[in-house]
């Protein structure tokens, strides 16, 4: 009886998990996605021999005493995604290689030793475990078969690792910036599906709903206290991707809603020309913070316009890709 109950729960584990990959599939991989997004992306001629290290990692390759961050290695989902878009295996290839040089740099406790470690980990968790999902929903899913099972236990031991009661005090120091709470709970939430695993899917659970709990009362996701027009966006990826991903039965009802709220609030940031407001902002767009590569951080509209597109396809309504298209000016 016990082993016909368990594969009872396994065969729907799957069938809820299957589901949510082909719904998070078709949003990622829409026409308007693959046209204004994943643009068209060629691996580079010697990918074959080059390690997988891409941007700051290539020089911390050549001189260990320079910082790194394995959060840099995520470009390789960007590549997958194009690669997926564009039916192209060597641009899927190189962005596997990418993800899997950033675990090969993993401590056996899955830690890394590269600064910001706990955040930076999971940027590579997030982009693995959905790269993974879209892998096994497309037609590549056997061409890369070997490849996506390489990853899935490092994996595994990395959202582990952040999930345990040692980087507790990491993640909540994180509190002040909402979206992180978002980009946590949709790594181990995608993570968990992977892996039916229920420790995961519970504390994904608690940071997806700290985050609506840090919503202001008038839709906009907190960053340093008060709001800001790019970083809100990304808060809005990933917690679109957690309601793609997530089984219905498994959402709270308050998800939806905080969703709604925060959408509203950032299509009210859109001027009629289609300028993202910077105004009040906290962190991007007056100078106030720079990027890994020491950039100032200005609002990220290629971020701005897939929040809005995800939001389109989920509620087929085509006003919000227009305004997707009017931010990238196309």
């Amino acid at each position: 009886m016990y082993i016909f109950l368990r594969r009872c729960f396994l065969i729907t584990i799957l069938t809820l998990s299957a589901r949510a990959e082909s719904l998070d599939s078709a949003c990622e991989l829409s026409p308007a996605m693959t046209e204004l997004i994943h643009t068209p992306r060629r691996a580079p001629a010697d990918w074959k021999e080059r390690t997988g290290a891409v941007f700051l990692n290539q020089e911390w390759e050549k001189d260990r005493k320079i910082r790194w961050y394995v959060e840099l290695q995520r470009d390789g989902g960007r590549w997958v995604q194009a690669g997926l878009a564009h039916r192209n295996e060597e641009t899927i290839a190189w962005g596997l290689k990418q993800l899997q040089w950033g675990f090969q740099q993993m401590a056996e406790d899955g830690s890394f030793a590269c600064d910001d470690a706990f955040h930076s980990a999971t940027f590579l968790v997030e982009t693995t475990a959905h790269s993974i999902l879209l892998i096994e929903a497309s037609p590549f899913a056997k061409t890369f078969q070997a490849q996506v099972a390489e990853l899935k236990k490092p994996l595994l031991r990395c959202a582990l690792w952040m999930a345990s009661s040692f980087n507790f005090s990491a993640a909540e120091k994180q509190r002040i910036y909402t979206h992180r709470r978002f980009l946590i709970g949709c790594a181990l939430m995608q993570t968990a599906l992977i892996h039916d695993n229920k420790l995961l899917r519970q504390t994904a659970e608690y940071f997806i709903q700290d985050g609506t709990r840090l919503q202001r009362h008038d839709g906009a996701f907190l960053e340093k206290g008060g709001h800001d027009s790019s970083y809100h966006a990304v808060a809005m990826i990933y917690f679109q991707r957690i309601l793609m991903v997530t089984p219905q039965d498994w959402q709270a009802d308050s998800w939806k809603t905080s969703l709604d709220q925060g959408m509203r609030w950032m299509v009210g940031r859109v001027k009629e020309n289609g300028d993202v407001e910077v105004k009040g902002n906290t962190r991007t767009g007056l100078g106030q913070e720079k990027g890994r590569t020491g950039q100032l951080k200005g609002v990220n509209l290629p971020e701005f316009a897939t929040a809005l597109l995800y939001y389109a396809h989920r509620t087929n309504d085509s006003k919000y890709e227009a305004l997707a298209r009017k931010v990238l000016g196309k």
